[in-house]
């Protein structure tokens, strides 16, 4: 296991840890901890390979949508479709084009308000689920639950809170969290910067790799031209031989 590795499982373990702690589990071993934080990223890691593989299939792109999101939910078993796909493609064959319902009294907004409502019921649900009060314990330990009271020096505590992760970080950092995570995995982007090469007359990896594709490109394109000429000599020396059998 790399370093990488190592770092994304133990910011997952603090994660697993409150989840767990929110469901009533108050003490384990540190190998069960381990095996639940495990399953946890493996099953993490198979919703986003899953997702990239739709985003490809679908649309020949990195960058997924939500429909790609909802089709790797519901490899993975975190959605569960009411119906089979052959089922769904009947239903749309079935349904009466919304062309037939009368624009004017409203009859067609509402049957595409009512398809929309029942093709996204099975995503409206689990967003249900994860704000519902069976998960409200969960944000609560984490500190992302933010009530809002009635009092207004409470209310300001409550809507300061944040969860472990920021806190932790700016705890550990004294010139900001920005500046002291930059570049990293917790913290934005770095600015890219120009590498210089020493003793080259290119001043950038980038002109070097330039110059280097340029070379190669003159190089392959001089031995084509040399296969080429060498392929006609051949074959007029065959021609020619061939004259001479003749006479």
């Amino acid at each position: 296991m790399s370093s990488s590795d190592d770092l994304f499982l133990n910011l997952l373990r603090p994660a697993v840890l409150h989840i767990l702690r929110a469901s009533g589990f108050h003490y384990g071993k540190p190998s069960a901890v381990d095996t639940v934080v495990d399953l946890t990223a493996r099953y993490l890691s198979l919703l986003a390979e899953r997702t990239a593989y739709n985003a490809w299939s679908n649309h020949n792109d990195a960058t997924p949508n939500v429909t790609d999101v909802r089709m790797a939910m519901q490899d993975c078993g975190l959605l569960v479709p009411t119906m089979t796909a052959g089922e769904e493609e009947w239903k749309q064959i079935l349904r009466k084009p919304l062309d037939f319902y009368t624009a004017e009294t409203g009859a067609r907004d509402m049957e595409e308000r009512r398809r929309d409502a029942e093709d996204t019921a099975d995503v409206k649900e689990f967003i249900d689920w994860v704000r519902g009060d069976q998960n409200k314990e969960v944000r609560r330990i984490a500190g992302t639950l933010k009530p809002l009271l009635t009092d207004p020096t409470v209310q300001l505590d409550q809507l300061e809170m944040e969860d472990y992760l920021n806190t932790l970080m700016k705890k550990h950092s004294k010139t900001g969290v920005e500046s002291r995570f930059q570049g990293t995995v917790l913290g934005v982007p770095a600015e890219p910067k120009t590498v210089k090469i020493e003793g080259a007359p290119e001043d950038s990896i980038e002109a070097w790799c330039r110059k280097t594709r340029e070379r190669a490109a003159k190089v392959a394109e001089a031995s084509h031209d040399t296969s080429e000429a060498t392929s006609q000599a051949a074959t007029r020396e065959h021609s020619e031989e061939d004259t001479m059998d003749t006479s």
